[in-house]
């Protein structure tokens, strides 16, 4: 048996074989880096490589900044939201283009400031809003065509909406409500707002300075079993609420790898004006969460590292992955992900797999772009409470 009682301990290693195009590498189930705070030495879910799907780049399909990748439910296709071309791509399963929904501008079926997650509403129906305008563009799903132009009241989070019957629901970024869920009707158009604010976020709000509020404003939403998982990206927690947004359980998400969000983080921000770049490699930072086949949550998170700050940030990421019990009572937490590190990923669930849109600049300058796909086991997790005391 491995010893796991010491901060740096050997931890027992799964070893799976990545098949890329430039080879393969080995894939650790878990293990700690130089420099990393670790409060915990415990095995991480198992990750074994299922494929690697090259996308084509070209003068005219260039994937620049992505800011979303979803795998549609009903045909497996791959939906990329890019900031970059301001447009919504979606892929087959083979890495060939099928349909690109929308273009740069300010008009119906177009993009101020690139689009969000994309919205798979129903077999027919996709949508995406516009961050720098809030307006939601509706698409046919088929032909790419836009169908309409829906005004939102709020900015929607990093991972798809969910979906329950004629109801689209996601996380709300509209701070100035103190609000955390919207609920969006569809058929007529009508919205609801409910729920509340972390703690941290209120108490940032109630200040002359709420950079904390404004910088870790992205949430992630995921739907089982009658109730609401949503966690935030400036917190170790996760909150279960029910339908009308009221939080009716709490996880303190445990520390193993990464680096984790410091207790005193949003003080630091908001009264002692933490640098910039500290703000982006501080802490580390919710992305994804999805319900898990057979109960129970997948999620990641990212420690980030910027690459320069001027003019603009480039960051690139550490991606790791967790999972958290049906109960809410215990979770398993922190494999690295195996990418290149040049450029920050992106990556999401459909049922066990997890889809890591992946990019690296060759010995020609030249960007490759490909989906990684990995199957996510707890079969040799070493589970931790997320019960403070217990």
């Amino acid at each position: 048996m491995t010893n796991r009682a010491t901060v740096s301990g050997a931890c027992a290693r799964r070893v799976g074989i990545a098949l890329f195009a430039g080879g393969m590498f080995l894939i650790p189930g878990c293990g700690s880096e130089s420099g990393e705070r670790v409060t915990a030495d415990a095995a991480g879910p198992t990750l074994t490589p299922v494929d690697s799907i090259p996308l084509p780049e070209g003068d005219t399909l260039y994937i620049g900044n992505p800011y979303a990748l979803v795998v549609d439910p009903f045909d497996g296709s791959f939906h990329i939201s890019d900031i970059f071309s301001a447009r919504v791509l979606r892929f087959r399963r083979d890495g060939g283009l099928m349909l690109v929904y929308g273009r740069p501008g300010e008009g119906p079926g177009e993009f101020r400031g690139g689009p969000g997650a994309p919205m798979l509403i129903d077999d027919s129906t996709v949508a995406a809003q516009a961050t720098g305008s809030r307006r939601v563009n509706v698409f046919d799903r088929n032909t790419g065509e836009t169908i309409r132009v829906v005004d939102f009241p709020a900015l929607g989070g990093i991972t798809p909406p969910v979906v329950i019957g004629e109801d689209v629901w996601m996380t709300d970024f509209e701070l100035q409500r103190e609000t955390s869920v919207t609920r969006w009707r569809p058929a007529t158009d009508e919205f609801a707002s409910m729920g509340g604010l972390p703690q941290e976020y209120v108490a940032s709000l109630s200040t002359d300075n709420w950079s904390y509020a404004s910088l870790f404003r992205i949430g992630s939403l995921a739907y089982a079993d009658g109730r609401f998982v949503q966690g935030w990206s400036g917190l170790d927690e996760m909150f279960a609420l029910n339908l009308r947004g009221e939080v009716v359980d709490t996880a303190a998400i445990p520390v193993a790898r990464r680096k984790g969000v410091p207790a005193d983080l949003r003080e630091r921000i908001d009264i002692e004006h933490m640098p910039g770049r500290e703000q982006l490699e501080g802490s580390s930072r919710l992305r994804q969460l999805f319900p898990r086949p057979g109960g129970g949550f997948l999620f990641t998170h990212h420690d980030q590292t910027a690459l320069r700050m001027r003019p603009m940030p480039v960051l690139t990421a550490k991606t790791w992955v967790g999972i958290l019990s049906p109960d809410l009572s215990q979770a398993c937490v922190d494999t690295l992900v195996p990418h290149d590190f040049e450029i920050r990923p992106m990556e999401t669930f459909r049922g066990d797999t997890l889809f890591v849109l992946d990019r690296r600049i060759d010995d020609s300058q030249q960007l490759q772009t490909w989906i990684l796909m990995f199957l996510v086991s707890d079969e040799e997790c070493d589970w931790l409470s997320t019960r403070p005391g217990a």
